[in-house]
């Protein structure tokens, strides 16, 4: 996974998981303190503060005192039943930090009060004996309330314990969670300037790109110009060529046929070479001419119904002497039924031609070609010819349909080429729509496969040699042929 995904995934994780973790702390630790600050105390200290005024008030009171210290008894017990009345229950809002046994110490203090309460009587009629029974009841309620005193502050004690505790684990947390942020805010740093140098590098290679794109361009167009001059070029040369040409073939035939002397042996060698070598060049100019058209995409065919046997077996014949006199036996496998098709003949034969003469040239003396057509089920028709010769390496496969390229081997060195045959053959194939594809296993021969398309299949011709009823080679025109 990338360093940047990681980091944003960490920062989602931090942030997502850091605010439930660290509320919980937060909220206990208020609730601590709003505990521990509770209002308890202040009721306590009021209530100890009353408690012992009551006590001075008691002790005030002497034998034939002043009616203004017994109203200052009855005052001061007032002040503590006000006191009590207004301690806040137990779990309310108002008290925080009610200690163990709390409600039975108060209890026990207001019992204690109200004896006092129940002894006022005697503060008229005998001061001193309320003095002994009040300042008694009073000394225990005071050690009452101090013992309750002692137990809030005990409860007092542990409440800031655990806040002391709390906000020690909180510190730590925050510690951890600080430390955590500054490690990612540095990474988020550190991948903002990578992202930062990334797209000053991308728009780098983007002006790189669009430079390229412009160099391509130019050197597009140059090369289409380029070849558009090198295809009239090799057009206008061609033909050109072609008319001194037939002078040198019809000359070097008129001498061959003796209209002009009988010639010697000598002279009648030297003039079927010049003939022969004519014929070749005249060749090698045609195809060169085929493959400008085909480039420029000047090359019509003229389509017309084409029974393929027949047109193997022409050709076939026709190289006859080729096959001889290289020592190898061509063959036709009879296809079942007239195998037709709607396509150029002098373009198809063309195809065959060169077919058979690049595997008479590439297998060795007594080797066997042959030539087998088929209707496949799905409506294609395939032209096979297959070779027992030397047989093309896998890694030159891909070459050998480029113009002048031939294959490196010895075989190949040996025969007389150019290497625009198969180019040929490919291109006029695909001027038919169909595909043209090899296989070859080296020192064991070669198959090279022609499919034409279902839309060029026709039907087979009746015993008369006509088309059957009910279908024209119209009917069986591609669509997409003029």
């Amino acid at each position: 996974m990338d360093l940047g995904k990681i980091i944003w995934m960490v920062s989602i994780v931090l942030v997502s998981c850091s605010t439930p973790m660290l509320i919980p702390d937060l909220i206990g630790i208020q609730r601590s303190v709003e505990i521990a600050s509770g209002a308890d105390l202040w009721y306590d200290g009021e209530l100890s503060a009353d408690l012992l005024r009551l006590q001075v008030a008691i002790r005030g009171l002497e034998p034939g005192s002043r009616p203004e210290v017994a109203e200052e008894v009855m005052l001061r017990l007032d002040n503590v039943f006000n006191r009590l009345n207004a301690l806040p229950e137990a779990g309310s809002a108002e008290w925080h930090t009610w200690a163990a046994g709390r409600e039975d110490g108060v209890a026990e203090v207001r019992r204690i009060v109200d004896r006092i309460d129940r002894d006022l009587p005697l503060l008229r009629t005998d001061p001193a004996a309320f003095r002994t029974l009040a300042d008694r009841n009073v000394e225990e309620a005071v050690i009452v309330h101090r013992r309750l005193l002692f137990a809030g502050s005990d409860h007092q004690n542990v409440l800031v314990g655990q806040i002391q505790r709390q906000v020690s684990v909180f510190q730590m947390k925050l510690l951890a969670y600080g430390a955590g942020f500054i490690v990612l805010v540095l990474a988020l740093v550190w991948l903002m300037r990578r992202h930062v140098g990334a797209e000053r590098e991308l728009r780098t290679n983007n002006r790189h790109l669009r430079d390229v794109t412009e160099r391509l361009v130019v050197a597009r167009d140059a090369a289409i110009r380029s070849n558009e001059a090198k295809t009239n070029f090799l057009a206008n040369v061609s033909h050109e060529l072609r008319t001194p040409l037939n002078a040198i073939l019809g000359f070097s035939e008129a001498l061959m046929s003796g209209i002009f002397g009988r010639l010697t042996g000598r002279q009648e060698e030297y003039v079927g070479d010049i003939h022969q070598s004519g014929q070749r060049l005249l060749a090698l100019i045609n195809d060169i001419l085929d493959l400008a058209k085909l480039d420029a995409g000047k090359l019509e065919l003229r389509e017309e119904a084409v029974a393929l046997d027949r047109l193997a077996a022409e050709a076939i014949r026709d190289l006859r002497v080729a096959s001889r006199a290289a020592g190898v036996t061509v063959d036709l496998t009879p296809a079942i039924g007239n195998v037709r098709v709607l396509g150029d003949p002098l373009r198809l034969r063309q195809v065959l031609d060169n077919l058979l003469s690049n595997a008479i040239k590439f297998t060795p003396w007594g080797g066997r070609i042959e030539i087998a057509l088929k209707r496949l089920a799905d409506g294609r028709t395939v032209v096979m010819v297959s070779d027992t010769g030397v047989g093309v390496p896998a890694e030159d496969l891909a070459r050998v349909f480029l113009p002048f390229e031939q294959i490196d081997s010895r075989r190949a060195r040996q025969v007389k080429g150019t290497g625009l045959g198969l180019p040929l053959v490919r291109q006029l194939v695909e001027r038919h729509g169909g595909t043209v594809r090899m296989s070859s296993e080296l020192g064991s021969g070669t198959q090279v496969w022609v499919e034409l398309p279902p839309e060029r299949a026709l039907p087979a011709e009746d015993a008369s040699g006509s088309v059957a009823p009910g279908t024209s080679v119209a009917d069986h025109r591609p669509r997409n042929m003029a």
